[in-house]
């Protein structure tokens, strides 16, 4: 993957020779960040000053330190074969749900690759990432999620937004879509979407929903390396609690033919094969035998008379296959303001909540009521919303 040296450090040395690796170090530069979790595992990505064979310690979050006694190792695995570089990502599964779990990372740096039977590598070292994740638990009794979504590159907003939620026991982080405002620079995607807020990622999972900014730039195609899904897609389902998500992607926001996109747009393509997938996911049990059904879209599915292609597109497509599933509200950004479409005004059955750009979305649900509480970047109330669900 191209360079990853995050713009949070010094550019690092070159690479000595086509053959010799010298290597930058096993330090963390960004991360390290949860991914994908589920009632029985997750996934933590992180990225290296140098490249390295990289893999992560659990343990049970008992107090008990890490040298008691040997802890299980898992390694990020590629065809069978252990994985070196500087962008990591390993999956860690077999465990209990709504359970926490420690887990830190160590790395042993690549010194020289030129001979392929005799890799020399530097010392074995713990690195200074560590943290905690609590899988998730489809059978508890609630679910609690903050959402923010159209940061745009503003590192001062994402933390006033995001400072009052750290230590509130969230289950989840929602990143709804455009963090950032081009992927021109995949290390300033990394960056600004997980290192300024690295204290919280580490330890309270990410999840992300795709918005159109994302899609732009000369290294968007490297985004989707950034995340980890369960369909390996920017469209994916889950559960926490009584709550089933869907989350989708509705691409960019004009037509693929629009000159903005120099040629490059196949979006329809793109969300006709997002369409097809999402007639069955709605089926699935993880979605559908949830009391409480969500559905995020960084471009939400209400149609009004200033909207624009994929917002239409997402309104006459979307909705049919959402109405029918028994949706209960669609949570989405997009519009920089705050916007509540009440169920049955735009073919929708369900609300939907257009979140403002500086603005941090609260949920919170049971089996019978959703209650979603919005603040300002100064941390004062603005919207409340309570949503019956029986």
């Amino acid at each position: 993957m191209k360079k990853f040296i995050t713009i949070l450090f010094s550019a690092a040395a070159a690479l000595a020779s086509a053959n010799h690796v010298s290597a930058e170090g096993t330090d963390v530069v960004c991360g390290p960040w949860l991914q994908n979790v589920t009632d029985d595992g997750f996934t933590v990505m992180w990225i290296t000053e140098g490249k390295c064979l990289s893999w992560v310690e659990t343990a049970p979050d008992d107090g008990t330190a890490f040298e008691v006694e040997s802890r299980p190792r898992t390694y990020q695995t590629i065809a069978g074969k252990r994985y070196i570089g500087t962008l990591h990502s390993v999956r860690v599964d077999g465990l209990d749900p709504g359970t926490s779990y420690r887990y830190r990372i160590l790395a042993k740096e690549l010194l020289d690759d030129s001979c392929f039977y005799c890799y020399i590598y530097g010392k074995e070292l713990t690195t200074t990432a560590s943290g905690t994740v609590r899988t998730l638990d489809y059978g508890a009794e609630s679910c609690r999620f903050s959402m923010v979504n159209d940061i745009h590159d503003n590192p001062v907003l994402y933390r006033a937004l995001t400072d009052p939620a750290r230590d509130s026991g969230l289950d989840f982080l929602l990143l709804n879509g455009d963090i950032v405002n081009s992927a021109a620079d995949i290390d300033t995607v990394a960056a600004h979407t997980f290192g300024y807020i690295a204290d919280m990622t580490k330890d309270v999972p990410v999840f992300f929903a795709r918005g159109n900014h994302e899609g732009r730039g000369s290294d968007s195609y490297l985004v989707s390396n950034l995340f980890s899904t369960p369909t390996g897609e920017f469209y994916y389902i889950f559960r926490q609690g009584p709550v089933g998500f869907i989350v989708l992607d509705a691409g960019e926001d004009k037509p693929d033919s629009v000159v903005e996109y120099s040629g490059l747009a196949d979006y329809d393509s793109y969300r006709a094969a997002e369409l097809e997938w999402m007639k069955e996911a709605v089926k699935d049990p993880l979605f559908a035998d949830a009391p409480v059904k969500v559905a995020i879209c960084h471009i939400p599915s209400f149609a009004l008379a200033d909207s624009w292609y994929s917002q239409v597109w997402a309104n006459k497509n979307f909705n049919p296959i959402l109405n029918d599933a028994g949706v209960d509200l669609m949570l989405s950004g997009h519009h920089h303001e705050h916007i509540f479409v009440d169920a049955g005004e735009c073919g929708n059955d369900f609300p939907v909540i257009a979140n403002d750009d500086e603005a941090r979305l609260d949920f919170s649900a049971t089996a019978s009521a959703i209650e979603v509480r919005i603040y300002d970047r100064s941390n004062a109330l603005q919207h409340s919303f309570s949503f019956p669900t029986d």
